[in-house]
């Protein structure tokens, strides 16, 4: 495991109103140009915008895995997954992965609360019980016990829709399908072994916005940022969309018209992509079912974004906002039809799913507008949380402050994105290439993302970039012994012998 730089542990002594609250803001599966202010074409997200307009915009920022949890916990411990033991998604139901033990590592949530400050997490968390961390309480998604299916049923009974008889629903309520999907989820359904099925229930849903469970989260936020305006916080709000299922309410369902949604990259894909679901349920589906999808996908962005609005009025209205640290991400991307693709169960790295949105704001510590394009990634979070608070970063993390990069500071810093999937795939992404390999052998690429910004060609077995690949693999060995990887004495020496 690296050390960090002596100048990364001496951290930043508090400002003149001392520490900051935190508030940390994030969806699961966003795609990093999702936002207006990074490029989206199709809606406007003013509010996120805004704490980028406000602060700075992360142009450079990748997740550790394509993976809900381990991106999770290296959020959370500035460590990467091959080292906080968090290699794949916390579900007992489906998966062996153990949580995340409290004091397994130093953490921004049991440091923070050591300090004194009030915590406060609502939304997904997705490590476990969350009241195994002692700052916070056993919750599930919406709260405790069945309290948000209890309003929902008071507000929208499920009798009134007895006679809807289509499959496929959302709170166990209809989703209004077009024809394409209609089809295509029962030909989804009908895939043996298919433990994803559900994801094809994909069109409007009945319930209104202020009573989906994401539109409750925001409240409970809410509630928490009132009860706590007198003292220190961090309050984080984890809302799921633009995760599946990917249905949404009117307004957003009609916001993006189907016909001007575009579909790029190739879809000739790589063998180890054509076998899972989510380039399975794009060819099931066609382009029809592919845009209706994409375009349910920007309308439930625009919905969060409403939600950030929301939350972001209340630290204005309580005269909070000069003095709090507030960051918006997610914990990785999605395909969002790219490839013919829906979702994000790949086995490539594409930088649809690797790359991810981050905005960060604090008045008077950052200045508005500022852009940082170095590569940074999920484990700078927590070393950054710190730094802005004045408080000691932990001296064996992977993760770096990113304040001096914030400050436009000459300092060195990585020029490449490290990605991992389990104990099998890895990969390194410069300025201008992508390499990745596996351990078992069967899967070697490398992109020239300078020609090829959509990763339509594999040049990994051209003859003519054999020098690229074993340039490429040498470094990632090189940061992979660095970084304490265990992975790194099981690969090749040279990928192409």
């Amino acid at each position: 495991m690296a050390a960090a730089p002596a100048w990364v542990r001496c951290a930043t002594a508090p400002g003149r109103q001392g520490r900051p609250n935190v508030l940390f803001l994030m969806t699961d599966e966003q795609h990093y140009r999702s936002l207006s202010i990074t490029g989206n074409p199709y809606i406007r997200t003013p509010h996120i915008d805004r704490i980028a307009r406000e602060g700075v915009l992360f142009t450079n920022a990748t997740c550790v895995t394509p993976y809900c949890s381990p991106s999770r916990a290296s959020i959370i411990t500035g460590l990467y997954p091959h080292t906080h033991g968090i290699l794949t998604n916390v579900s007992p139901r489906r998966t062996t992965q153990k949580p995340l033990p409290h004091d397994a590592f130093p953490n921004t949530e049991c440091t923070l609360h050591a300090q004194g400050y009030a915590m406060g997490h609502r939304g997904k968390w997705h490590l476990g019980d969350k009241g195994a961390f002692p700052c916070y309480e056993s919750l599930g998604y919406v709260g405790k016990g069945g309290e948000y299916h209890k309003l929902l049923e008071e507000r929208l009974p499920r009798t009134q829709f007895a006679d809807d008889k289509d499959p496929g629903r959302y709170l166990r309520r209809p989703v209004k399908k077009i024809e394409a999907i209609r089809r295509g989820w029962q030909k989804f359904h009908d895939v043996p072994n298919n433990r994803v099925a559900y994801i094809a229930t994909i069109g409007r849903t009945v319930v209104p916005p202020e009573l989906l469970p994401e539109t409750q989260i925001t409240n409970q936020v809410l509630e928490l940022i009132d009860r706590h305006s007198d003292r220190r916080f961090m309050i984080t709000a984890s809302w799921s969309p633009p995760h599946d299922l990917w249905v949404t309410p009117e307004p957003y369902y009609s916001m993006v018209p189907r016909a001007k949604v575009e579909l790029p990259g190739t879809t000739d894909l790589p063998p180890w992509d054509r076998r899972g679901p989510t380039k399975r349920l794009g060819d099931i589906m066609g382009p029809e079912g592919i845009k209706e999808y994409a375009a349910i996908y920007h309308g439930m962005v625009k919905y969060i974004d409403d939600q950030v609005g929301r939350v972001l009025k209340r630290l204005d209205d309580l005269g909070l906002a000069d003095n709090t640290l507030v960051l918006f991400t997610t914990d990785h991307g999605d395909m969002v039809g790219a490839h013919g693709c829906i979702g994000k169960s790949i086995t490539s790295f594409f930088d649809d799913l690797v790359r991810i949105p981050l905005v960060m704001r604090l008045p008077g510590r950052i200045k508005p507008g500022t852009v940082v394009s170095q590569p940074v990634s999920q484990i700078d979070f927590m070393p950054t949380i710190l730094d802005y608070l004045g408080l000691p970063i932990p001296p064996k993390i992977h993760g770096r402050s990113m304040r001096p990069l914030v400050e436009g500071k000459q300092v060195a810093w990585r020029d490449y994105a490290f990605c991992q999937r389990a104990n099998r795939l890895r990969m390194l992404r410069t300025a201008r290439w992508k390499y990745t390999i596996d351990l078992r052998g069967s899967i070697l690429a490398l992109y020239d993302l300078s020609k090829d910004p959509h990763e339509d060609k594999n040049l990994a077995r051209d003859p003519a970039h054999a020098a690229d690949v074993r340039r490429m693999h040498a470094r990632l060995l090189e940061v992979m012994r660095a970084d304490g990887d265990p992975m790194a004495a099981k690969l090749p020496a040279d990928p192409l012998a």
